[in-house]
């Protein structure tokens, strides 16, 4: 037979673990829910930036376009023009492949 004393401190752990496990429930439900805004925000911030970045890149390619059209209606030849715009592209071009091969030395 189990004293009042056994019994009590049984209880007390009892009651310690319900507690402990509805705290935990609610730690995860806690958790789950920041998690889920954070991803949220993330997410709007991420398609938000690539918007940026997109606009930013056709907002160029029209600009180069529209700079080559101009210099080919001044120059009177649109393939001179093109050659000219396309020039330091092609320049950077060989550039970074120099530059990439000699990164990829094995000797070195």
């Amino acid at each position: 037979m189990r004293s009042d004393r056994q019994v009590s401190t049984i209880r007390l752990v009892a009651e310690a673990v319900r507690l402990a496990s509805g705290l935990a429930v609610k730690e995860i439900t806690l958790f789950s829910g920041e998690v889920d805004r954070i991803a949220r925000v993330v997410s709007a911030w991420t398609l938000w930036g690539g918007t940026i970045v997109l606009l930013a890149c056709v907002s160029g390619f029209l600009l180069l376009m529209a700079l080559v059209k101009g210099l080919g209606w001044l120059i009177g030849s649109e393939a001179v023009a093109a050659v000219i715009g396309a020039a330091p592209f092609a320049a950077a071009a060989i550039l970074l492949t120099v530059w990439g091969l000699r990164k990829m030395d094995v000797r070195r």
